[in-house]
């Protein structure tokens, strides 16, 4: 089941889609959409770049184009979901062609309205009364398909629900809603948990692969993440010179005279990960580490008594180095795991709309 979310501006409508979801709904948002789109062509974000952006949009594809991409959305993710903010004749035809769609249109009087939306001090909100009437009022009735029509929309809606109250009162109407159209809270809360997330072992290899960003050396940049027997994080660090030496004075040339280099100065992520750990134990703990432990830090480890080490590359095997830890984690009874990733390529997006 898919509900449809139309109607005036400041009529309540995040707020249903707000409650929708914690009743086990996913959410789709047509503002969302064309914010992004609004910020991807580096325009200034207010209520004209938003209809000039989403009339475009229709424009250039199809008259249902934002609403087929949410549909899209909302069937690659299945169950219950909400689409908010349907604007066009053309969007809640098709969805109403996809089957097992309804429709809710929300309104509330001028006034209430306007005092919402200077309450939730959103960018595009920031604007005079008089200026409101007009855009609501733009956006009302077009002859274009591609354009705004809510008026048009507010008439093909199932059901209309008139928002003057309090947000209890749209909740209580919300929830006799649910029961007119065959739903049970009960069964919606029962949606499934989503089975993409990231396991234990990738989610801790990434913060020390995302730790390593830290590191100021220009020729290899590793991160270190300790954790616990709860699966809780007591120690991250990364490779770079101890507090109160300068990166920019200090050397980070690999070769040289001894004390023209790295080497003498540097920290490596293992030992800062444990010397960062707040005093915590780790008895018992692991380590994530992206690169196999040179014999200093395996020395660190062993003391620490952390008892596995996950690894993701062990490029410097035939080293001295490497050998001489092998020899002591053998000896000490350190369990070694080669991590094998399951998630492949894992990418964060820093887009505050994307949060």
């Amino acid at each position: 089941m898919i509900l449809g979310l139309t109607g005036t501006l400041g009529s309540g409508k995040g707020a249903v889609g707000e409650f929708l979801k914690g009743k086990g709904f996913k959410h789709y948002s047509a503002r969302e959409l064309i914010t992004e789109e609004v910020l991807k062509r580096g325009l200034e974000l207010n209520r004209d770049t938003m209809v000039q952006v989403g009339n475009d949009l229709r424009q250039n594809n199809s008259p249902s184009y934002i609403a087929e991409k949410l549909f899209e959305m909302a069937e690659k993710k299945g169950g219950h979901s909400v689409i908010e903010s349907l604007r066009t004749v053309g969007e809640i035809s098709t969805l109403k062609s996809k089957g097992d769609f309804y429709l809710i249109a929300v309104n509330a009087s001028p006034e209430i309205r306007y005092e919402r939306i200077t309450k939730r001090k959103d960018v595009t909100d920031n604007i005079s009364f008089e200026k409101f009437l007009e855009d609501e009022q733009r956006e009302m009735m077009s002859d274009n398909p591609s354009k705004q029509n809510l008026r048009a929309c507010i008439e093909l809606a199932d059901v209309k629900i008139i928002n003057n109250g309090t947000i209890e009162e749209l909740e209580e109407d919300i929830n006799e809603l649910l029961k007119i159209i065959g739903f049970k809270i009960e069964e919606i809360r029962k949606v499934s948990k989503r089975e993409d997330y990231i396991s234990w072992d990738d989610y801790f290899m990434g913060i020390a692969l995302l730790s390593a960003k830290r590191s100021k050396d220009p020729s290899t940049q590793v991160g270190a993440c300790v954790v616990n027997n709860e699966n809780k994080v007591v120690g991250i660090g990364y490779n770079g010179f101890p507090l109160g030496c300068s990166d920019d004075d200090l050397p980070w040339a690999r070769e040289g005279p001894t004390l023209e280099t790295k080497y003498p100065y540097v920290c490596h992520a293992e030992l800062n990960a444990i010397l960062n750990s707040s005093n915590v134990s780790l008895k018992n703990c692991k380590i994530y580490i992206p690169l196999f432990p040179c014999n200093e830090c395996t020395k660190a480890i062993i003391q620490s008594g952390i008892k596995e080490i996950i690894y993701l590359s062990d490029k410097y095997a035939e080293t001295d180095s490497i050998k001489a830890s092998k020899i002591m984690l053998n000896q000490s009874g350190i369990k070694l795991t080669k991590h094998t990733p399951k998630s492949g390529i894992i990418s964060l997006d820093f887009t505050p709309e994307k949060v």
